[in-house]
């Protein structure tokens, strides 16, 4: 078919068939992984009928950055259950190990964190507490009484980070402002990952924003993306709005009596309340509300839930590096930068 051709069209033709083929082959098998790579939504709670391969009776899969990963290996370690721990990256620790097809055959929507409990998975942080009290007879981390237990509900469901619209409730509840204080952090801490790694997030993650933000941050820091982009107005309103949330918390803590949040009983509340001041502290948001209004109920709560041995082996022994270098990153950056401290606390 090329013999009646011109020479040069010839070498042309005989250059791209080759590369045609190899494109049709590597379409075909990215669509291929991407099928295998598909995440679906999964409801919460105990997944009965599901059975996965398991070491331990109790496994969790869990991110020592992840807001939702900390209040649960927090929970484990204050019941002293006996378990192990799966380090799942995401892509500002590491990679996206969350949408692996090894991870989404434990967890479908490729979120953390995920207990394992002889096989069958329980899904969505805040079920997952309530589930763990199921796996143990030691003191209880729910109060007995009806009003305890609404009132614990109320405050668990008030640092909540919604997995399908994390930032959608900024007004009235804490957890939905964590996202955006995140920002600043995730945008120092992906200095340090592979680019290659990000490109990943195109390809399978459900959620191209994402993906779009890290590049952003990579390619322009935090500076450029405070700049240009919707950055900078969600950090203002995260940063409003957790204002007036952390005074809600230091008048209830006052009013209360303490030490803990419902009063004498520590509980699943606290736990809850301690991720969120655990992302505040390492961002540098907390230091800053601490200047703007009288919290010292709050700072009382914090050093007391520090102080707990829970909190060093599910909180400072999985510490991981890449946290600390992005926190003293961007404690720099804030020092050494007007335009930055101007864009993030608004002066």
């Amino acid at each position: 078919m090329l013999s009646g051709m011109p020479s040069d069209w010839r070498i042309k033709m005989a250059w791209c068939i080759p590369l045609i083929v190899l494109l049709i082959i590597a379409l075909i098998a990215y669509k291929r992984e991407k099928r295998k790579r598909r995440t679906r939504p999964v409801s919460g709670g105990k997944q009965s009928g599901v059975l996965l391969p398991y070491e331990k009776d109790i496994e969790l899969y869990a991110n020592p950055f992840s807001h939702c990963s900390r209040k649960v290996t927090l929970a484990v370690e204050e019941y002293g259950l006996d378990y192990a721990y799966h380090n799942v990256h995401l892509i500002e620790t590491g990679c996206y190990e969350t949408i692996s097809r090894a991870f989404l055959a434990i967890n479908p929507s490729g979120l953390v964190p995920v207990l394992i409990h002889e096989g069958t998975p329980v899904y969505e942080s805040d079920d997952i507490l309530l589930y763990l009290e199921t796996l143990t007879d030691k003191q209880s981390l729910i109060p007995t009484d009806a009003a305890g237990q609404k009132a614990m509900r109320e405050w668990i469901e008030f640092c909540s980070v919604s997995s399908h619209a994390p930032m959608a409730m900024m007004e009235t509840q804490a957890g939905a402002c964590v996202p955006a204080l995140t920002l600043p952090i995730f945008a120092t801490m992906i200095s340090d990952i592979d680019i290659r790694h990000i490109f990943t997030g195109f390809l399978f993650h459900p959620d191209k924003v994402r993906p779009l933000f890290f590049l952003s941050a990579k390619l322009l820091g935090l500076g450029g993306i405070l700049k240009a982009g919707p950055a900078g107005d969600l950090i203002a309103r995260g940063r409003d709005a957790m204002l007036g949330h952390m005074e809600t918390i230091n008048k209830a803590l006052k009013e209360g009596g303490g030490p803990w949040i419902l009063g004498d009983q520590f509980s699943l509340a606290d736990i809850s309340l301690a991720s969120i001041y655990l992302r505040l502290d390492e961002t540098g948001w907390f230091d800053w509300f601490m200047g703007q209004s009288d919290l010292h109920a709050i700072v009382a709560h914090y050093t007391q839930l520090k102080a707990r041995p829970s909190w060093q082996k599910a909180i400072e022994e999985k510490q991981l590096d890449i946290i600390k270098s992005g926190r003293q990153r961007l404690l720099t950056l804030v020092q050494n930068s007007p335009a930055i401290r101007r864009k993030l606390y608004g002066s």
